[in-house]
């Protein structure tokens, strides 16, 4: 990829961060000035995250993992050189405070593009990718860019829906989709993540080669244990939380690792959303059919997540655990492996993961403020929010994804979930998570000069996040997004 100045960037962009412009220019607002300052800083990020496609990719796609991209595009950073797909959400939600519609615009076009291609978002921009994808966001980003600027493409819905429509058929067609049964007796669509892949990650060969052996005695993939682990780990690559106890059967050791037996809380919150969204946009282009018959959809994933997921005793929804054939390891990519007819069983993972609470993003609640409010009860009594934000787990396994870690889309959803759905509580928490969030955020960026990837939150002065695959990374695109969205609204 080449670097490039997205068209659009303005070193003092118009009407940016205007509330915060109004308070620091009040005289002794000293901490005001600060962090306009640090807006404008990581509003300077974009220019050196933008990224284009070189025309030799484009005219010999077949020499190069590099997928070829219509538009530019914006990096996470540092390893991440290219585009990721739930990475680009938040990345479009700061360069919309940016006023960088058009950039923004054009990385939903790269993700459709892509999407029309192969039938899927794939996990990143590289054919080693397109084994999987990852958390379905692309229907928020569209809506958020629709909504931003509905005059700019009229027709960006019309070209959108029948995407769309692919992506929910492949997140709802098995293997990552399974029919589960209630105490009750009755049987609900549910998704999970399950990667077509039974290899090493190319992009994490060495590391998956060395788990594998440990786990197995065998890193071979014509070995069914290899093989199996093998997709596990793709499949936990899959879900963005690479790697975390949240998937292991141990809750401590990485070759334990059981992502496609478990039907995550989160995923089927996306879904449910994705479900919403689409109904939204066929009735905006007049398609009242397709309309009807996603809003059915989204009601019974909600009513599916009440019976299933869902745990009025710890006010949260929960990862169910399938039981008992479907979920054991298979080394087979076929998607019979989960049969249309079969019919499995859960148990709620008891865990306390800050995914448990996405479902309140997502919008499960609405119409109901009883549980809203219950749910910011939970997780304020989680133990999950600490002094600098709120941690993935309450693990210290050495995982990423795991305490004291914590991850900018992970603060933005359960903070938005709050101020929209958690009544007048879920509004002051979420000012006050935002807020010491972000001034943590520019209290590392003024020691360190970088915005990171993750952040360390048991420590209020603010320390890098660590652990996982590989060192700590900056740039950071859904960092910087996430900032600034919060720089705009709790400020």
């Amino acid at each position: 990829l080449q670097q490039c100045v997205p068209p659009d960037w303005q070193q003092q962009p118009a009407n940016f961060l205007p509330n915060l412009t109004a308070a620091a220019a009040a005289a002794g607002n000293a901490s005001a000035r600060q962090l306009l300052q640090f807006g404008r800083d990581v509003h300077g990020l974009w220019r050196l995250l933008c990224r284009q496609v070189p025309p030799a990719v484009l005219q010999n796609p077949e020499r190069h993992s590099l997928l070829p991209l219509p538009n530019r595009t914006v990096v996470p950073g540092d390893r991440f050189r290219e585009t990721y797909y739930w990475d680009s959400y938040w990345v479009i939600r700061g360069l919309l405070t940016s006023n960088m519609t058009a950039t923004a615009a054009g990385l939903v076009g790269n993700l459709m593009a892509m999407l029309a291609a192969v039938g899927h978002v794939p996990n990143g921009a590289r054919v080693y990718y397109l084994n999987r994808s990852q958390p379905p966001l692309l229907s928020a980003m569209v809506r958020d860019i629709y909504e931003a600027a509905p005059q700019r493409d009229p027709l960006l819905l019309q070209r959108a829906l029948p995407l769309l429509l692919r992506e929910h058929a492949y997140w709802t067609t098995a293997p990552k989709a399974v029919r589960v049964a209630a105490a009750n007796g009755s049987v609900y669509n549910m998704s999970r993540y399950y990667a077509a892949w039974t290899q090493p990650r190319p992009e994490s060969y060495r590391e998956d080669v060395a788990t594998a052996a440990n786990a197995t005695g065998s890193s071979d993939p014509a070995n069914p244990a290899a093989a199996a682990l093998y997709r596990e780990l793709a499949s936990g690559a899959e879900s963005g939380w690479d790697y975390s106890s949240r998937w292991f059967k141990d809750a401590k050791t990485l070759g334990t690792i059981r992502t496609t037996q478990i039907v995550p809380a989160d995923l089927n919150a996306f879904l449910y959303q994705m479900e919403r969204n689409i109904a939204w946009a066929a009735n905006r282009t007049g398609d009242a059919a397709t309309s009807e018959a996603f809003n059915q959809a989204a009601a019974q994933r909600r009513a599916a997540m009440q019976a299933l997921l869902w745990n009025n005793a710890t006010g949260m929804w929960h990862d169910g655990i399938l039981s008992p054939a479907n979920a054991t390891r298979s080394n087979s990519s076929s998607k019979t492996t989960a049969a249309a007819g079969q019919v499995y069983t859960l148990t709620q993972n008891p865990g306390v993961f800050a995914s448990n609470f996405v479902p309140l993003w997502a919008g499960l609640t609405e119409g109901d403020k009883a549980q809203g409010a219950r749910v910011v009860q939970a997780l304020q009594a989680s133990g999950l929010v600490g002094p600098a934000g709120i941690a993935t787990t309450l693990n210290p396994t050495g995982q990423q994804w795991d305490y004291p870690n914590g991850w900018p889309p992970l603060q933005h959803m359960l903070v938005e979930g709050a101020a929209r759905h958690g009544g007048p509580a879920g509004g002051a928490f979420a000012t006050s998570t935002a807020r010491t969030w972000v001034n943590m955020n520019a209290r590392v960026f003024n020691a360190t000069g970088h915005m990171h990837e993750k952040y360390n939150t048991s420590s209020a002065s603010g320390l890098v996040g660590r652990g996982g695959e590989y060192a700590p990374q900056v740039g950071f695109g859904w960092s910087n997004g996430v900032a600034l969205d919060f720089l705009a609204k709790y400020f």
